[in-house]
């Protein structure tokens, strides 16, 4: 378990940054970084933060319709280990897990994501233990949900949350590419194809986000699943679960990059029913 910095419970950091393509991670420019192959230590003049959630984009840029991706996967690799978001023109959804960055395409069928495609939104960090639980019996989402609360202790930061387990019911939904002009989200989630599966080892990634983030990120619960095998995978709608190892990873520093002004659709005003809609 990770050694935390002694922060009181109304710190709270928030870095945003006008991006080109650059995500800015510790104070470091992306194109900065340097690893070594044998951990993700950085040289001595830029060190990441591994307290840190580095998001692309905002909740409601994509539910406004920006769809043109702003940083490409292989700079996401770089700033976190898990997490979720989706890929240009809306092509999918993404789980990012152990490293790994994967899409779930409108078709049910999961890849390996390409290192060069971009992406519009999507939050990762990179992931240390903090809170371990095992649950059992787990009838649907809203049961996982109220029992993941338990372990939230402070509910002014965020929380990374993976969930590895066996479960005997799993509903998951993706998005088919946009063309453009684009859609707002909530209409093009109308028509979102979704797949349900039984019997199924799977781990669920996402995020646990305070109430006054709203319009930054989905406050509350943002979930993904993807099937130990990689094959099947989604934006997690419902789920009941055998038994299952939860881990949590608290964090309070948040960096955000956004993309181009000029290329932004803001015409479209968001609200809490459309969000509601959208991840339901």
């Amino acid at each position: 378990m990770k050694k935390k910095k002694m922060l009181s419970r109304t710190s709270f950091t928030i870095l945003v940054t006008l991006i080109g393509g650059s995500l800015i991670i510790g104070g470091c420019k992306q194109n900065d970084i340097k690893t070594t192959d044998s951990s993700k230590e950085t040289s001595s003049e830029c060190k990441i933060d591994r307290e840190i959630i580095s998001q692309v984009s905002t909740l409601n840029s994509l539910m406004a319709g920006n769809y043109d991706g702003i940083d490409s996967v292989d700079i996401l690799k770089k700033t976190g280990d898990i997490g979720l978001g989706t890929f240009e023109g809306l092509d999918g959804e993404m789980i990012v897990v152990d490293g790994q960055v994967y899409q779930a395409k409108a078709s049910g069928e999961v890849n390996i994501a390409p290192e060069t495609i971009k992406v519009p939104f999507s939050a990762v960090t990179f992931f240390d233990k903090d809170v371990e639980a095992k649950f059992q019996g787990i009838s649907n989402i809203e049961n996982l949900k109220t029992q993941i609360d338990n372990l939230i202790k402070e509910k002014d930061a965020f929380y990374a949350i993976r969930v590895d387990g066996t479960f005997s019911h799993v509903k998951v939904r993706s998005v088919p590419k946009q063309d453009k002009p684009y859609k707002i989200l909530s209409e093009v989630t109308k028509n979102q194809p979704t797949f349900e599966y039984q019997d199924i080892k799977g781990t669920i990634v996402g995020f646990w986000s305070p109430d006054y983030v709203g319009g930054i990120n989905v406050p509350g619960y943002h979930l993904h699943f993807i099937s130990d095998d990689k094959t099947k995978g989604g934006h997690l709608l419902e789920v009941s679960m055998i038994s299952g190892d939860v881990t949590l990873d608290s964090t309070r520093g948040f960096i955000m990059g956004l993309g181009d002004e000029k290329n932004s659709n803001s015409k479209a005003a968001v609200t809490k029913e459309d969000i509601e809609k959208v991840e339901k």
